[in-house]
């Protein structure tokens, strides 16, 4: 039974005298995550630059496997191991795994860390005791040094070993909301979700920005949306998706600009939505999943273009990625299976035959200096329909 987890944090280490700060914030978003799954039950502490998380010691329970599953996508996690918490005397160890060890035989290593500097046996000799016993009481598990299949790790703290013998890698990077905030432009495709999640992971909070282009697209693309926004708020603590209405600016922008500029001007105002959203928010920054000259709006002289007009940084996580790294990080997220259905795009109902891939600069900003729309953008976002978040 796994009445412990060891939860071993990433890039903290680097963070000198903020430290603290990021250990706090790691520490909240960990606290939740439990308080969601199994409140009441658990005790959780900082030992060395490592958290441990304990079932309480007067309750025969043990971690579920929903709360693990959480826990591996909070950013700043490097790893989890599940672990038995045992007192100081080694005849403990071999009983605490007796259930792993009377299953099929395999190789293992036994590795000691030993922070109690006053254990009287040193590293070396508790692994080499330990592996003694196992080999006495399992003789159909074998001893490798170089490749186990199986590490078997004890940490020898001041009151207590830890027993583990399985860690899991977590998403790493930095706690949540500790690198600032950003509005992230989510569509149904599989690039903004991978690019949101590429975001978060290095600590940034977001919120989500989507347009609905009503009435040419139906509402099976909102539902879309909003459960790709829900997998996405398991690496945060909370969210917002605003649903903002486009359709009718979006045909505007068609009857009067020159067809071949159509979409790299659904862009720049869907940005600059984005950017006014965001100046609300007081986030610094938009996360687009723009790929280097996937389609016509990303070419290297549109996102150029589209940086000058734009006042906030725009940060483009998926930017080198092929298409398949990118489907590939898809489906390790489990944004695939709902990004994979089909939906109505608008974009691709107005797009021209021959989009721009090299913008006439000074026609784009003559258009956008004499179609501000500001007073559209900013209606749109006052009836942009609100769909809170909070931890799942």
């Amino acid at each position: 039974m796994a009445n412990t987890l060891i939860l071993n944090v990433d890039e903290l280490w680097l963070k000198g005298k903020n430290r603290p700060l990021y250990y706090r914030a790691m520490k909240d978003h960990l606290t939740e995550v439990l308080d969601h799954h199994q409140a009441g039950v658990y005790r959780l502490f900082t030992e060395g630059q490592r958290f441990i998380a304990t079932i309480k010691e007067d309750l025969a329970e043990e971690f579920a496997p929903a709360t693990i599953k959480h826990l591996l996508k909070v950013p700043g996690l490097h790893s989890l191991a599940e672990a038995v918490r045992i007192g100081l005397d080694l005849k403990d160890v071999l009983p605490a795994l007796h259930h792993f060890l009377s299953g099929p035989g395999q190789t293992f290593k036994v590795l000691t860390k030993r922070a109690n500097k006053k254990y009287a046996l040193n590293s070396v000799e508790i692994s080499a005791e330990i592996g003694h016993q196992i080999l006495q009481a399992y003789p159909h598990w074998k001893v490798d040094v170089h490749h186990p299949a199986v590490l078997i790790e004890l940490k020898v703290m001041e009151n207590n070993i830890y027993i583990s013998w399985e860690k899991q890698l977590g998403i790493g990077g930095q706690p949540w909301g500790m690198s600032g905030r950003a509005v992230a432009l989510l569509s149904g495709g599989f690039d903004s979700p991978v690019a949101s999640y590429l975001m978060l992971k290095r600590g940034l909070q977001l919120d989500y920005a989507f347009f609905y282009a009503y009435p040419f697209v139906g509402t099976a693309v909102t539902q879309k949306i909003k459960e790709l926004a829900q997998v996405l708020n398991q690496y945060q603590r909370s969210a917002t998706l605003y649903i903002i209405p486009f359709g009718d600016l979006q045909k505007k922008i068609a009857d009067i600009c020159r067809p071949e500029y159509r979409t790299v001007l659904f862009r720049y105002y869907m940005l600059a939505a984005s950017n006014l959203l965001a100046e609300k928010l007081k986030a610094p920054a938009l996360v687009t999943g723009d790929a280097l000259g996937q389609v016509s709006s990303q070419t290297l002289g549109n996102m150029a273009l589209l940086d000058k007009l734009i006042p906030r940084l725009i940060l483009r996580p998926v930017l080198g990625l092929n298409k398949a790294e990118i489907i590939n990080l898809a489906e390790q997220i489990e944004t695939f299976a709902i990004s994979v259905r089909p939906q109505d795009d608008a974009c691709s109902l107005l797009a021209p035959r021959h989009p721009i891939i090299r913008p006439d600069v000074q026609y784009f900003a003559r258009f956008v200096q004499e179609n501000p729309a500001t007073a559209e953008l900013n209606a749109a976002i006052d009836q942009a329909e609100k769909i809170y978040f909070s931890l799942v």
